[in-house]
């Protein structure tokens, strides 16, 4: 059973105790990211730990900028080993996003976004007002003042 880019973007938008879930949840409304097939989705918590905590320690080595992954590894750690679970990834250009579900695909788990070795990861958020035109507009007003 498949899940569609809609359908995870509402599971993650609903998932509170995930910190990094309005970022991936950009990333998947983004047109250029695709859902992949992932033959071996189907997995459980002790094998996703060891997955994910061999992963972490490789973007270490290698210089990967990931997001979301240690709270990842402690959503998985609360986890009984044998608990069901299963990972749907999304992919676009140089980034993939792992969103791990539980068995039922009811709830998010947790996530990790993560690029190739040397490359930035997406802001996909809007960017913060400058504070230089609110300061160059108080000048201003001094200046009349003056």
């Amino acid at each position: 059973m498949s899940i569609t880019k809609p359908e995870l973007s509402a599971l993650l938008a609903s998932a509170q105790r995930v910190p990094e879930r309005e970022r991936i949840a950009a990333f998947l409304r983004d047109p250029a990211t695709e859902i992949i097939d992932n033959p071996f989705s189907a997995t459980r918590a002790a094998a996703a730990r060891n997955t994910w905590a061999g992963r972490g320690f490789d973007f270490r080595v290698m210089g990967v900028e990931a997001a979301g992954l240690t709270d990842l590894l402690s959503a998985l750690a609360e986890l009984p080993a044998s608990e069901p679970l299963v990972e749907n990834i999304a992919r676009s250009g140089p980034h993939t996003a792992s969103i791990v579900l539980s068995g039922d695909r009811s709830r998010v788990v947790g996530v990790a976004l993560y690029g190739k070795p040397g490359t930035a990861l997406p802001r996909f958020v809007a960017p913060r007002p400058r504070r230089r035109a609110v300061a160059s507009t108080q000048l201003d007003l001094f200046a009349d003042a003056g």
